[in-house]
C-alpha cells in the first residue's frame, strides 16, 4: 500500500514539474482551426501549418500554435463565435462565411469580379483588403492576412455547364452569404444552404446536384470518386482569412503580434503559391481518374449577365467599398 501511494505522489510531482518548466519557459500554446481535411495540398492546412511553423521558428519555440483539421473546433460560423467569446484562440475562415457577420467583406464574393489570382492577392494585400480587415476588430476579432482557397469551379454529379442557362433548376449546394445566394438566384438555381460536414453525403444521395468549391479542395477531399464533371466557371474566387480572438491577440506584446502578423502574411503567400503549381496537376490527375473537366466555358455570357449585379448588391456591402473596387479594377 505504502509503495502504491509513494508511485502516486511520484506521479503528481512530475505532472507539477512538466507544468512549472512550460510556465518557466513561458511558451505559450495555442489552437487553430479549419473545417477542411489536414492534408498536404489542402490550402486551408497549407495556411495553418505554414503559419505554425513559422510562428515556432521566430519565436524560438515560445508559441505554439496546434493545428487542429477537419471542424475539430466546429464549423465556421462556431469558430467565428467561439473567436469573439474567446473560446476558439484562432481559425482559417472562408471570406464567404464571414461576410455573413463583416458585411464590407462581401466585396469579394461578387461573381466574376477578378480575373486572375494576381488580381485578386493585389487587392487583398492593398488599401482595400487592409481597410476591410480592420472592420474584424468590431467583433472582437483581428483579421492577420489573406491567403488563398482559389476560384470556385462548380462540381455537378450528371450535367455540364457551359452558359448562364445551364444552371437553371440546379440544386447546388451554397454557403449561406447573401452574395452567393443572390448569384444563384441571378442565374435561376435553386440554392440549398449546407454545412461543409454534409456536402459529401448530399451529392452521394442526390439531395444536390453539385457544388461550388477550389480544385485543391476539390481533389483533397476525394470528389474524383463522386462527381462527374469539374465545370471550370470560375465564378467565385474564395479568400481564406486567417483570424484570431482578439482576447488572446492582446495578450501577446508587441513584438510577438508582429511575428504573428509577419508570419501569417507569408503563410497566405505560401497558398498562392501552392495553388498556382499544383492545381495543373490536380485536375490532370482527376481527369485521369475519369471526371470530365469542362474547360470551354462561356466566360463572356455570365459577364454580360452580371452587368448590373454589382450595384444590386452595393448596398449591402457598401457603396464607398464598390466604388473602390470598381476603380481599382478599372470596371
Amino acid at each position: 500500500m505504502k509503495r502504491i501511494i509513494r508511485i502516486f505522489l511520484a506521479i503528481i510531482c512530475l505532472f507539477m514539474l512538466v507544468g512549472c518548466s512550460k510556465q518557466d519557459s513561458g511558451e505559450k500554446v495555442f489552437q487553430i482551426g479549419f473545417t477542411t481535411a489536414p492534408v498536404e495540398n489542402d490550402p486551408y492546412y497549407i495556411f495553418a501549418k505554414t503559419f505554425s511553423d513559422l510562428v515556432k521558428e521566430k519565436t524560438n519555440g515560445n508559441i505554439i500554435i496546434d493545428v487542429k483539421g477537419s471542424g475539430q473546433l466546429g464549423q465556421e460560423g462556431e469558430m467565428f463565435t467561439g473567436m469573439q467569446i474567446g473560446t476558439t484562440d484562432m481559425a482559417i475562415m472562408t471570406n464567404a462565411y464571414i461576410s455573413g457577420y463583416i458585411p464590407q467583406a462581401g466585396l469579394f464574393d461578387l461573381p466574376f469580379i477578378f480575373k486572375d489570382g494576381k488580381e485578386a492577392a493585389k487587392v487583398l494585400n492593398g488599401k482595400i483588403g487592409n481597410e476591410i480587415l480592420k472592420g474584424y476588430e468590431e467583433y472582437g476579432i483581428e483579421g492577420l492576412a489573406y491567403g488563398e482557397g482559389g476560384f470556385r469551379h462548380l462540381v455537378t454529379l450528371k450535367d455540364e455547364v457551359k452558359k448562364p442557362e445551364d444552371f437553371q433548376g440546379l440544386k447546388i449546394r451554397c454557403m449561406e452569404t447573401d452574395t452567393y445566394i443572390a448569384t444563384y438566384q441571378e442565374l435561376g438555381t435553386n440554392a440549398v444552404p449546407m454545412a461543409w460536414s454534409e456536402t459529401i453525403t448530399g451529392l452521394q444521395q442526390g439531395t444536390i446536384d453539385g457544388l461550388d468549391i477550389p480544385v485543391s479542395v476539390i481533389y483533397t477531399n476525394g470528389f474524383a470518386d463522386i462527381a462527374k464533371y469539374i465545370n471550370m466557371t470560375g465564378h467565385f474566387y474564395s479568400p481564406l482569412i486567417l483570424c484570431v480572438s482578439k482576447n488572446v491577440y492582446d495578450k501577446l506584446d508587441l513584438k510577438e503580434q508582429e511575428i504573428v502578423k509577419k508570419a501569417a502574411i507569408e503563410a497566405g503567400e505560401a497558398t498562392r503559391i501552392s495553388n498556382a503549381k499544383l492545381e495543373p496537376e490536380m485536375l490532370d490527375e482527376m481527369q485521369a481518374k475519369g471526371m470530365t473537366i469542362v474547360r470551354d466555358v462561356d466566360k463572356e455570357a455570365f459577364q454580360k449577365a452580371f452587368e448590373d449585379f454589382y450595384d444590386k448588391r452595393a448596398e449591402g456591402i457598401g457603396k464607398k467599398y464598390l466604388d473602390e473596387l470598381k476603380k481599382e479594377l478599372n470596371f
